[in-house]
């Protein structure tokens, strides 16, 4: 999930009373330092063609290894430059693409990586001859920005990207391109069973809505565990944890082995100061992924947020019992914790104050590894490891669910004046040898999600290879949070009732009951936008992949 470049010279005085203010502008600072239907194949600047391997005609070079990322018009990135060409032969393709960032991912765009290498701006720049104008824009308000551009009709952005969640408003306003038909001409390498997505179901997911093909995935947002391996590992711990609950301490497999290892560790010091034992986020907005993971394995093989006929089942008997396991698990949390963006959430791990957490994968991209200068991120340096989603058993059986939420998700402006460039260079950023690339840069916040990513030795040496192992799988379990139109009043509605329960203002049957009102107005109020039809089509994405219990 979002987060800047770590830089943390002394990381364990920068991170012993973290603010997020004091986070951002740390890492700000350390990533601004940083054969193809009647068209010809593109041909390889002179000064660049002795770079490449073989066969390749395009791509980065400058650097060991970077053949793994060139590409030829056989080629996903291949045909995307073929189809720029003949748009420029043509005399309709732009001088100049204007794209609205997430400011903490420019620099996976903008800054050369590995050392000797090339931006990825630069080979887009250098094979194309087009301009790319990055203007960034917080991750909390980028989409009040893409709302903005599109209800004025102020047309400053080609490219817009914001939460993956959003696609569903911005497409019933108008705001996006509908690229259907590009996809079906260029056929961008998103689902290669090689080197795509984990499952044709996340594909799906990631790049349609509504069976139509309007977003471009630029992240890996899955809610990911990681937890203190060095921790489970003392014997200190190992024998505390059998004698206080009878059981050996070990990953957790549901989550009710979850809440078990969040009540023990609470209060604990084994070291490092008293422990708190929920790391996961339960703040407004960011601990909704939290709630809509509990909730989606509260049956099986998935418990939906809506049933075949849309209508919530929020306060349905599993609702109900999700919501009151949600707010007890509030009991072991950070006193603090609802005031929690994810750059708090990540302190509290790197300075071993909680055993485990549910989180965004680059938690352990900035936290996990030394400095150029040799000193250690995080505390946590070298005790992070990670473990599959937690779910429920079902006689011999486990529904192990994470949930994909927030995702730097790219969409074209409709009123972009030139649709088919623009989508060219998304097909070519987000296509699997350019991704693969980027995802592997520190400067930013690009997280891996093709399976191109994780046999990538650049984007293990970032995540490390413990990640490498269960992002992948996480991503074949991972439901998705709602992105139909109506969205974003569905999870304000929803929110505000789980947080009225948390602090104690409602009981959680009683937020249940609110919340499924409300949702059901919701969702009369946006039948004219087919939200209905969008809910039922989402259900085709959820995973049904279980485990052996």
């Amino acid at each position: 999930m979002p987060i800047r470049e770590e830089r943390m010279k002394n990381s364990s005085q920068i991170m012993t009373n973290p603010t997020r203010r004091a986070f951002l502008q740390n890492s700000s600072a350390a990533a601004a330092a940083a054969g193809f239907g009647g068209i010809g194949s593109f041909i390889a600047s002179p000064v660049f063609a002795s770079d490449y391997a073989p066969g390749m005609t395009g791509g980065p070079t400058g650097f060991e290894g970077a053949e793994r990322f060139q590409y030829n018009n056989t080629m996903s990135e291949g045909r995307a430059i073929e189809g720029i060409k003949a748009l420029q032969a043509a005399g309709n393709a732009p001088a100049k693409i204007s794209m609205l960032l997430t400011d903490g991912a420019i620099g996976q765009i903008t800054k050369p990586f590995p050392e000797g290498g090339p931006s990825a701006k630069e080979v887009w720049e250098r094979e194309t001859g087009i301009e790319i104008d990055i203007v960034g824009a917080p991750a909390e308000d980028i989409f009040k920005k893409v709302m903005q551009d599109v209800t004025t009709g102020g047309g400053t952005f080609d490219i817009y990207t914001g939460p993956w969640n959003s696609t569903g408003d911005l497409v019933s306003s108008g705001g996006a391109v509908n690229c259907s038909d590009f996809v079906a001409k260029y056929q961008p390498d998103w689902a290669d069973p090689e080197r795509g997505t984990p499952t044709p179901e996340m594909e799906k997911l990631l790049y349609t809505y509504a069976g139509d093909y309007y977003s471009f995935s630029l992240d890996g947002d899955f809610q990911t565990w990681f937890y203190l391996k060095g921790l489970y590992e003392d014997p200190r711990v190992q024998d505390a944890f059998l004698s206080e609950t009878g059981v050996a301490l070990k990953t957790p497999d549901t989550w009710e082995e979850v809440d078990r290892i969040s009540k023990f560790f609470t209060g604990k010091d084994f070291g490092n100061g008293p422990m708190y034992g929920n790391g996961n986020l339960m703040s407004p907005f960011w601990g909704l992924a939290t709630f809509y993971a509990r909730f989606a394995s509260m049956d099986f093989p998935n418990y939906h947020f809506f049933d075949e006929d849309g209508n919530p089942n929020l306060n349905s008997d599993l609702g109900i019992q999700c919501a009151e396991e949600h707010v007890r698990s509030f009991e072991w949390c950070p006193p603090d914790a609802l005031t929690f963006t994810w750059a708090e959430a990540y302190a509290t791990m790197w300075n071993l104050q909680i055993p485990h957490t549910a989180i965004y994968t680059n938690l352990v991209k900035f936290g996990d590894g030394y400095n150029a200068d040799g000193t250690p991120k995080s505390k946590a340096t070298g005790m992070i490891g990670s473990h599959l989603p937690v779910g429920r058993r079902f006689g011999d059986q486990l529904n192990r669910r994470s949930v994909l939420y927030y995702h730097i998700t790219a969409w074209i402006s409709s009123q972009s004046q030139h649709p088919e460039a623009v989508y060219l260079f998304l097909q070519w950023l987000s296509s699997t040898r350019t991704y693969t690339w980027m995802a592997g840069n520190p400067g930013g916040y690009f997280d891996p999600m093709q399976q191109a990513n994780f046999k990538e030795p650049l984007v293990a040496s970032t995540y490390h290879p413990y990640a490498m192992e269960t992002i992948p799988q996480t991503i074949a379990r991972s439901v998705p949070s709602i992105n139909f139109a109506g969205q974003t009043a569905l999870d304000n509605a929803l929110d505000e009732e789980i947080q009225a329960a948390i602090t104690g203002q409602k009981s959680a049957r009683e937020a249940m009951d609110a919340a499924q009102s409300k949702w059901e107005r919701i969702i009369k109020r946006q039948k004219r936008n087919g939200i209905v039809d969008a809910i039922k089509a989402s259900r085709a994405t959820w995973p049904t992949i279980v485990d052996p219990a």
